[in-house]
């Protein structure tokens, strides 16, 4: 405890120095209520620790002589037979004791109970402090020296006072506590297997691990029953505490401050009913957690005078244990906050975080598995943190705010719910929903907004949220899953079971059976004959010392038909008992406490010492059937009755109340569904399943011989194991309730559908500048239809005058900005982007590439460099290189052509296995003229598909067309249907004067896609080139009238009109509508315009062609083309004075140049 004390401390300080994030307010906010929770962890771990340092169990104390015991039992509304059984074992104690009914609800037959029992009866006019103020008034008129407390369904032991009594022997004693344990397993608040031998229970953390530690610090806590008082303890601090709902914790606390001590003793002493319900369960814990956290209001063990410094601690951490809700609730929520604002908890997700993170889970792991000695299930845990949460924030704001108000709530004994259960799965419901809805909002923002964003953090949130939704779904199922209709708990209790009823026609059945369960209303049992449902008759369930008989009405019945016709039969019968005498009464409680609760209690204790101990009794023999059948065995007195816990053709095993010896051979007859089996069998081997005061047997009895066909008819009776139904019958197994699976979910999803609407609001509003950003580019090309540049500038403006841009937004503003070519707003994002992360590489390669775009060469050299130097120290070689090309490629954009080759070159000597690099250096050589080089640096590579695609280039822009031909047919080869290589491949047959060829390979694409605009300015090219210009006209003419437009296009309609034979008056209108746009705002270079005018010559409007081009001489007097085709259109117009001027001055200049 001490070295995990010591990692805490260390993870909770390095959690505080180094990681808390401060970004922004809000990410402070998130920070502190993350590290808030961890904080409180922390510290309840610390007081965790205090109470469990010391476990020692005091030693057994022989029981006190000659003094006197008041036991009080105080009830309120519980139900006659509750209170019957739990006064029947107050009774049966076996220390002189007298046992007092407390009775606040003043019932008639309550005080007819006790006149047949013959216990004390007290009751008041008035119910004023609940249970405490029952309890003192009892005190008031009792005069015992020691009293015992027992709530109403605390069923004690007969040793529970000798057990306890000698302790005080120490005159400082005040108080001797036992754990509370239950008697109905299968319970919201338990879980249990049977098979595996396995039960946890919600309090079992308590009363098994931290309890036996409080003993060491006299701070042991009074849990309301199952505790025995000195008297003169409780009249030193004035009886019992009125001022909270939870008189005991108070009344322990004002024990401890006068100076009492108290012990806890670790035996399980009573038996009482569990939290049947999510109804009931969150009843109980909110007055729990009310009345603990409103003592801080009357006596703060922090402040208060008396306790000692452990004291004070230990009851502190106590009590506000209550209070935990809200710092689970924010442990829910960080996760949740984390992915619908994409803000973390934490300053960077770090490798050391993650060490220091793992050790400290790791150690507390282990530390706790080893304080709670075979009792902590994580799983459960934080299923009922999970189940708790709310009602603990209820029961904060309640003692904070409402204390006053508060009232003292009966827990419900009887099945059922109380009340309907949204208010109890309301709570969870939402977080489920929250949990789903965050997962779909936070990855559709990832995948939206942030393609770049690390996923650690992502991931981390994720794995959060589905865990805490596995809880969340996990407490739902179980609190959703129907209650039983039954109104008190059935106990599993496999004994015999013999009946005898009349059916409608007037004939009796009897026979002998095997129970399934049973409580003190009814009985469960599997028969192997028919009976009469809806017929009354009898039942006496017989067990070795001890019998239950009653009438009954059979009001369930299940038949199971084995296979074939002469199958065997096997019934189910549920009966309810009708006038149930007192004594059946008593018997059915006494059967519970000794042959179910005392016995399952040892197997799950003998499960958490042997963990490889399997179900209820071990499994020795192979072969053996797990059947459940009717014994009768006869001995010298009274017949012995039992059931069979397994059997074989060899023995078979059973549970004996009475003692019988190892050696001794017996009669046994067996009840089986084929008949009854006679045999003589030997008791081999015994063991003790329970001590005193129950003493159960378990004995090993071995068949010695058979009489008659008894071996065949056990034999073929195992042979039923083949049939799974009768097989679960005869092994009376239990069908498990399911737990519902749709009905969470669906729930879950209706809330978030309910949310929907407004979500998708609250998602466009928070990121609609965002979403504008993303729907602008498509498959990296921006749509300036959506994203105009006033937009463009005002998210700009928008977001970097924000104190910390948002680091999403920041990206999809570099996205678009590199794509409108804007560099000098990119670097600035880039800078801010880079502080935000200054030792991520990715951000560097960013920011020079930046630079550069903006024409900042010397500094995007420069911090090029400072990257190369810093990643060549740490031998991160894959971005050194990458650094490396954008500083040559920095240098190609400077203008130094020349210095940026020998940068490549030096960068493919250093890497020669670089096929990008190199790629890339042959492609500044072919742009620089020097193809032969480029060609030589595609030699080396591989001569794949994006080789050859370049080689082709290369290939042409040496003239080399065949080769270049040659290539592209290779390529075609592999690539039949790309329409790329085939318009590549009709070019360059274009380029060798195969106009034919090409212009047929353009057609028979142009045909199969006629909208396919590049075949058809590519077709309409070659059509011109090859003098067919009136059909490239058409063409032309089309693809204009689509509203295309483009330099290539413009310069494709002119060759083809001045090569057309007869252009018609639409080419002449396209012709005017083409000067239109130039004089109009989009003006024609000068080599477009010239062309356009000598089509306006052809289409006879030579005096606009004159003004056209005389405007273009003015703005450069040294274009001669121009010169010669104005002279040349004056010269068509009639005007030859004007045209001489101009052949004039192109003479000179041509004078002059020589």
């Amino acid at each position: 405890m001490a070295i995990c004390a010591l990692v805490t401390l260390i993870y909770l300080s390095y959690r505080g120095l180094y990681t808390l994030n401060h970004e922004s307010v809000y990410a402070s906010i998130a920070s502190w209520m993350l590290y808030s929770a961890e904080l409180w962890g922390g510290m309840s771990l610390f007081l965790f620790f205090l109470q469990v340092w010391d476990t020692q169990d005091p030693q057994e104390q022989p029981p006190l002589e000659d003094v006197t015991v008041d036991v009080f039992v105080p009830t309120y509304n519980e139900d006659v037979a509750i209170l019957r059984g739990t006064l029947q074992a107050c009774l049966a104690m076996d220390y002189p004791h007298r046992t007092f009914l407390l009775d606040d609800g003043r019932r008639e037959e309550m005080r007819q109970l006790c006149e047949e029992l013959g216990v004390h009866y007290i009751a008041r006019d008035n119910n004023l402090h609940a249970k405490a103020g029952n309890l003192n008034n009892a005190l008031d008129q009792t005069d015992g020296e020691f009293l015992a407390i027992l709530d109403a369904d605390h069923v004690p032991e007969p040793h529970f006072l000798s057990r306890m009594i000698g302790y005080f022997r120490d005159p400082e004693l005040g108080i001797v506590q036992s754990p509370h344990a239950f008697s109905n397993f299968d319970t919201f608040q338990g879980r249990v297997n049977y098979e595996k031998g396995r039960f946890w229970d919600e309090g079992e953390l308590f009363y098994k691990v931290i309890q036996p530690g409080r003993t060491a610090t006299n701070s042991v806590i009074f849990a309301g029953s199952a505790a025995l008082f000195r008297r003169e303890a409780l009249k030193d601090v004035g009886y019992i505490a009125t001022e909270t709902i939870t008189e005991d914790m108070h009344t322990g606390i004002r024990m401890a401050a006068r100076g009492w001590k108290s012990i806890f003793v670790p035996e399980r002493l009573i038996a009482g009913q569990g939290a049947t319900d999510v109804t009931t369960f969150h009843g109980q814990r909110l007055r729990w957690a009310e009345g603990n956290l409103s003592i801080m209001a009357y006596d703060n063990p922090l402040t208060m005078k008396g306790l000692t410094l452990v004291q004070r601690l230990t009851y502190f951490g106590s009590i506000i244990h209550w209070a935990g809700g809200l710092p689970r609730l924010a442990l829910y929520l960080t996760p949740i906050l984390m992915l619908l604002t994409g803000t973390s908890p934490v300053k960077e997700f770090t490798p050391t975080l993650a060490v220091v993170f793992v050790t400290y889970i790791g150690v507390m792991m282990l530390t706790l598995k080893s304080i709670y000695r075979g009792y902590m299930n994580y799983d459960l845990v934080e299923f009922f943190n999970m189940a708790n949460f709310w009602t603990q924030i209820r029961a904060t704001v309640r003692a904070l705010v409402y204390r006053k108000k508060s009232k003292f709530v009966v827990t419900n004994k009887r099945g059922g719910r109380q009340g309907s259960i949204l208010p109890h799965v309301l709570p969870q419901i939402v977080l489920l929903a929250l949990c789903q809805f965050s997962l779909l909002y936070g990855w559709a923002r990832h995948l939206l907004f942030d393609p770049q964003l690390e996923l650690l953090g992502l991931g981390i949130a994720t794995f959060l949220i589905l865990h805490h939704a596995r809880y969340a779904i996990a407490y739902l199922r179980t609190a959703m899953t129907p209650s039983s209709k039954r109104e008190t708990y059935r106990h599993r209790l496999n004994m015999p079971v013999k009946y005898s009823f009349t059916d409608r026609e007037g004939q009796t059945v009897e026979g002998m059976g095997v129970s399934t369960d049973m409580n003190e209303e009814g009985l469960g049992f599997v028969a192997y004959n028919s009976l009469p449902v809806n017929e009354y008759g009898t039942v006496k369930m017989i067990v070795s010392g001890d019998s239950l008989e009653t009438k009954g009405i059979i009001r369930f019945a299940a038949h199971r038909q084995g296979e074939g016709l002469d199958g065997t039969s096997l019934y189910r019968y549920g009966v309810e008992f009708i006038d149930t005498p007192p004594e059946a009464i008593d018997a059915a409680s006494r059967l519970v406490q000794r042959f179910v609760v005392a016995p399952w209690y040892t197997v799950f204790d003998r499960h958490r010492t042997h963990p490889r101990a399997n179900g209820l009794f071990s499994k020795r023999e192979i072969g053996r059937a797990p059947f459940k059948l009717p014994v009768r065995l006869e001995t010298e007195g009274e017949d012995i009755y039992c059931s069979t816990r397994d059997l074989s053709t060899r023995a078979m095993r059973c549970l004996l109340a009475s003692e019988v010896a190892e050696g001794d051979t017996l009669r046994a007859e067996i009840f089986t569904p084929l008949g009854s089996v006679f045999s003589l069998i030997s008791v081999t081997e015994a063991r003790e399943v329970t001590g005193p005061p129950h003493r159960i047997m378990e004995y090993v009895l071995t068949f010695e011989s058979f009489e008659g066909q008894g071996r065949s008819c056990l034999q073929s009776l195992l042979e039923l194991s083949e049939e799974p139904q009768i097989h679960r019958d005869l092994a009376v197994e239990h069908a498990e309730q399911r737990k519902p699976m749709i009905r969470p979910v669906a729930a879950a999803t209706i809330a978030v559908l309910a949310l929907a609407p407004v979500a998708v609001g609250v998602f466009q509003r928070v990121h609609n500048d965002d979403l504008l950003l993303v729907r602008s580019m498509d498959n990296g090309e921006m749509d300036l239809s959506l994203l105009e540049g006033k937009n463009l500038d005002r998210i700009l403006v928008e977001t970097l005058s924000s104190e910390r841009p948002d680091a999403q937004r920041l990206i999809l503003l570099k996205e678009a900005l590199e794509l409108r070519g804007r560099n000098d707003e990119l670097v600035r994002v880039c800078r801010i982007l880079s502080t935000y992360e200054p030792n991520d590489p990715d951000m560097g390669k960013a920011l020079v590439a930046s630079l550069t775009g903006a024409g900042r060469y010397e500094e995007a050299a420069d911090l090029a460099s400072r990257w190369i130097a810093v990643l060549d120290a740490k031998g991160q070689t894959d971005h050194y290189r990458d650094f490396e090309s954008l500083a040559a490629r920095n240098i190609l954009r400077s203008g130094d052509e020349y210095g940026a080759m020998d940068a490549f070159r030096r960068i493919v000597a250093a890497r020669p296995d670089d096929q990008s690099v190199r790629r890339e250096y042959a492609g500044i050589l072919l742009q620089a003229g020097l193809a032969e080089e480029a060609l030589r640096q595609f030699s080396v590579l591989p001569q794949n598909e994006e080789t050859l695609r370049q080689l082709v280039a290369i290939y042409s822009a040496l003239g080399e067309f065949s080769r270049s031909e040659a290539t592209l047919r290779t390529l075609l080869r592999d690539n039949p249907a790309d329409i790329g290589l085939q318009i590549d491949l009709a070019n360059v047959m274009t380029w060798q004067g195969n106009f034919d060829g090409a212009v047929r390979i353009f057609r028979e694409l142009h045909t199969t896609d006629p909208s396919n605009s590049k075949v058809a300015l590519a077709m309409g090219e070659a059509l011109t080139w090859s003098g067919d210009g009136d059909e490239a006209l058409v063409l032309f003419a089309r693809l204009l009238d689509r509203g295309l437009d483009g330099e290539r296009l413009t310069a494709g309609f002119l060759d083809a009109y001045l090569g057309s034979t007869s252009p018609s008056g639409s080419d002449s209108h396209r012709l005017h509508w083409m000067l239109q746009r130039h004089h109009g705002g989009t003006p024609l270079n000068s080599d477009l315009a010239g062309r356009l005018a000598m089509c306006l010559v052809r289409a006879e409007a030579p005096h606009k062609a004159i003004e056209l081009l005389e405007d273009i001489v003015r703005s450069n007097p040294e274009d001669r083309d121009t010169r010669l085709r104005l002279a040349d259109a004056l010269v068509a117009a009639g005007e030859n004075e004007r045209a001489h001027h101009h052949y004039r001055a192109l003479l000179a200049g041509a004078q002059g140049r020589r």
